[in-house]
């Protein structure tokens, strides 16, 4: 097997219970690195266009890279990989915590599910031998109660991925969760994890995989660790910050400067949202019991609280809430009370719900019963206004169960907009079905960043941890590689990610090699939307607030309105694509040498 790969995929019919594992050529993982790169390669090839993502024929993958489980510094992720029930197209998530490296230590860099169980099931994977098991007893256990038991009856050691609640029931904003909280959040792929009737996946096992040179790949994590330690970030000191606080410590600055989408995109925040209060900073730590990790990471950067002891009690053991979830519970609903913030993120991990997603669409409902579109019988009796912390908690609630309005929301906002007219579209902020990430595009507006670029054209639309243009290559490379990309945004990452995989495969790689990988990624998963008949330009509208449209009278982004046009063209050219089909030209194709992508796209 190539160094740093367990050299394994494991293929799991759902529909027949059957199991086969393949072992690929070395050039699979030459040329896509792993994580999503690997996946968007293996379904490509596996899956035809045009199935229902919600159908048996989707296929769901969950696939690691090729520095998880290494000695690299946070080499701790894994993508889920499928076709998304929100977008119609290309779908992937990244999640941290501790399946990932446990998923290749029992064997496997990769498990694709197709089929669908006729009732509910799990994975358990114990040193390399599969098993479909029962899991009736689970279906309707949130992802507490399901790791629980599943540990108990497996051991300590197991490490699950499951969905709660709302995967079970389709929900399209649902995710795939680990370790209580960290959850591979978006696409909707926890909805797809449903419909398979697959509960779970739990994995152990201690099987070594070959690592070409790990004295060098140790004394590296050592260098790189000393560079982490010195670093700054934005005149902060990086490691400290991130360990006490963990991405919340900047929520309260950027909600202020800009960055920070406010009010449903139709904000600002030094205006409507001066004080963050007790949200981000101090106050999201303020119930902080004890650091918590993802696997063998040295910066524990994650925090465990405390039980709620305000009025919106939650139970020991919850995540405390990082940035995103900070900003989708807290600028973005002119909610500064932290408190709200950790029952509601308490709610979503529980159920298994994507915090961006579930806030945007809480917001999106409060426009709409602002604006007279939605009543208090629409509501069952509640009051929804910004900033209010009940109303806030109590629908977010209805989410999660799918519960009254919260039946209409837990399909993301452009399908509620659908489903309840009379012009709430207007207030469904969204591109391609997606909600947005918790950062204004237009804090960026310049041509060279691609801000408003990524969020349209990459191959998952809303994606604030992606890049566009040749900017994106470095993200590309650290999520297919299994990295944190928190360990990489300071000192010298291209190196630092270059040096690791050189020292784990054994094959030198310079950085200029591993980014015509990136490309190969990026024309892959673009090429799957392509096939689908999606062209972002031309079916995903972007609404107006999110690029300035009106411009803002006031604040940082005041006069600021984003030429997405112009930035998708430029990108889009500096990568060899075609603007108007969005389509990677048949020459790039070919150069990057996928000619089978050539023949499908320009026949």
């Amino acid at each position: 097997m190539p160094n740093g790969y367990a050299g394994k995929l494991l293929f799991v019919n759902l529909s027949t219970g059957e199991t086969r594992v393949e072992a690929p050529d070395e050039g699979l993982y030459r040329d896509f690195i792993g994580g999503y790169g690997l996946g968007a390669r293996v379904l490509y090839t596996h899956m035809r266009p045009g199935v229902d993502p919600l159908g048996p024929e989707n296929m769901l993958g969950l696939v690691t890279g090729v520095l998880t489980g290494t000695p690299a510094t946070m080499g701790v992720r894994f993508q889920a990989v499928g076709k998304s029930p929100l977008t119609g197209g290309w779908g992937d998530a990244n999640a941290g915590g501790h399946f990932g490296p446990h998923l290749k230590f029992a064997g496997y860099d990769a498990v694709f599910f197709s089929g669908a169980a006729e009732k509910p099931v799990y994975l358990f994977i114990d040193s390399g031998k599969a098993e479909l098991r029962d899991a009736s007893d689970l279906w309707g256990a949130d992802i507490y109660e399901t790791e629980a038991t599943l540990k108990s009856r497996h051991g300590a050691n197991t490490r699950i991925a499951c969905i709660g609640p709302a995967g079970e029931k389709q929900a399209l904003i649902a995710c795939i969760v680990n370790e209580k909280g960290a959850s591979a959040g978006r696409s909707g792929l926890g909805a797809v994890m449903g419909s398979k009737r697959l509960k779970a996946v739990a994995v152990r096992g201690n099987l070594g995989f070959p690592i070409a040179d790990r004295n060098r790949a140790l004394r590296l994590r050592q260098e790189h660790i000393a560079q982490l330690q010195q670093a700054t970030m934005e005149g902060e000191p990086f490691w400290e910050s991130m360990h006490k606080y963990g991405t919340s410590s900047g929520t309260a600055k950027i909600a202020l400067n800009g960055d920070t989408p406010i009010k449903n995109f139709g904000g600002i925040g030094i205006i409507d949202y001066p004080d963050p209060g007790t949200v981000s900073g101090d106050g999201a730590i303020a119930n902080q019991v004890r650091d918590e990790t993802c696997w063998q990471c040295p910066l524990a950067c994650e925090g465990i609280l405390g039980p709620g002891t305000g009025k919106y009690k939650y139970q020991a053991g919850s995540r405390r809430p990082e940035y995103e979830t900070q900003a989708a519970f807290g600028g973005y609903l002119l909610n500064n009370d932290g408190e709200v913030v950790a029952k509601a993120n308490d709610i979503c991990n529980r159920a298994g719900l994507d915090t961006i997603s579930a806030g945007t669409a809480v917001a999106f409902a409060i426009e709409c019963f602002e604006n007279g579109i939605l009543s208090l019988e629409d509501t069952d009796g509640i009051e929804l206004r910004w900033g209010s912390g009940p109303a806030i908690v109590a629908l977010t609630e209805k989410i999660a169960r799918r519960e009254g309005l919260g039946e209409v929301l837990a399909d993301g906002v452009k399908r509620a907009a659908e489903r309840i007219g009379r012009g709430a579209e207007k207030f469904a902020v969204h591109i391609g079905g997606q909600e947005l990430g918790m950062h204004d595009p237009k804090f960026q507006p310049e041509l060279e960043q691609a801000a408003g670029a990524r969020y349209l054209v990459d191959a998952t639309p809303g994606r604030h941890t992606q890049g566009f243009g040749r900017r994106g290559l470095k993200g590309h490379i650290v999520n297919s590689s299994g990295l944190c990309g928190f360990g990489y945004f300071v000192g010298e990452p291209e190196k630092s990610i270059a040096d690791f995989i050189s020292a784990v495969t054994g094959w030198e790689r310079s950085w200029e090699e591993l980014c015509v990988c990136a490309e190969r990624i990026m024309a892959v998963r673009q090429a799957f939307n392509s096939r689908e008949g999606i062209n972002q330009r031309r079916d995903w509208p972007v609404h107006p607030r999110i690029v300035g449209i009106p411009p803002q009278a006031e604040g940082p982004l005041q006069g600021v309105t984003i030429d997405m046009d112009a930035q998708v063209e430029h990108h889009m050219k500096e990568l060899g694509w075609d603007p108007e089909t969005c389509k990677p030209t048949k020459e790039k194709l070919l150069e990057l040498g996928l000619d089978d992508l050539a023949r499908d796209l320009w026949p």
